[in-house]
């Protein structure tokens, strides 16, 4: 029997027993069309949330209303966000979203002149099922001066005592009354404080972010 044929019978067993290592190999190579690759699953990880950065403008229209004069250091407050805010065409904040926080800064205006002061803290806004911390001050808000009403006092208890003393007396008593009461105009412009200040409810306060806040996609 000749040999050749055995040495190609041979051949073709080796070459088909290749061929289906060959493409065994190849199927343990191929990504499952199931399992993402690792770069598509770091990338939803990553747009599952995003990042409002750092001095991002804010506004929060106040559920409750504020005042000098009954508002104290620590006071809670709430508020809601006005209007949306968005990072690069998302939104990161709805509108909407609950806002609260606490008061950080409450003095009156002081006696014959000064300012009304308050200011705000941030603390958290609160939406889709999440809360997150804003930790974020607010500016600090004044009141109008009250030293055109206090200038206002002492020149009206000028003429009323000049008034007063013209009537009982010549020259000489009206110049006295005109003093007494300047006097007296001005105790009451100590006595008096200067305006108080408030913000109502209902009003939209603008902020900016302290510190970069990682949300979850709405």
């Amino acid at each position: 029997m000749s040999k050749t044929p055995m040495i190609l019978g041979a051949v073709a067993v080796a070459l088909i027993a290749a061929g289906t290592i060959y493409a065994m190999q190849s199927n343990d190579k191929a990504p499952d069309a199931n399992f993402p690759t690792t770069g598509k699953v770091a990338t939803s990880a990553g747009d599952s949330r995003i990042v409002v950065p750092q001095g991002t403008q804010f506004s929060v229209s106040l559920q409750t209303g504020l005042s000098t004069k009954t508002t104290r250091v620590g006071d809670r407050f709430e508020g809601s966000i006005s209007s949306p805010v968005s990072v690069n065409g998302r939104v990161a904040i709805p509108a909407g979203a609950d806002v609260s926080g606490h008061v950080i800064l409450a003095e009156q205006p002081g006696k014959a002149s000064g300012r009304g002061q308050l200011q705000l803290s941030y603390d958290k806004v609160t939406f889709g099922g999440h809360s997150y911390d804003l930790s974020t001050n607010s500016q600090v808000y004044e009141s109008k001066s009250g030293t055109t009403k206090d200038v206002a006092l002492i020149g009206g208890g000028a003429v009323a005592g000049g008034v007063v003393g013209g009537v009982l007396g010549g020259k000489d008593d009206i110049a006295k009354g005109a003093a007494v009461g300047a006097g007296a105009g001005t105790g009451a412009a100590l006595l008096t404080r200067g305006p108080q200040l408030t913000i109502e409810r209902g009003t939209v306060l603008n902020a900016s972010l302290d510190q970069a806040l990682s949300v979850r996609r709405s």
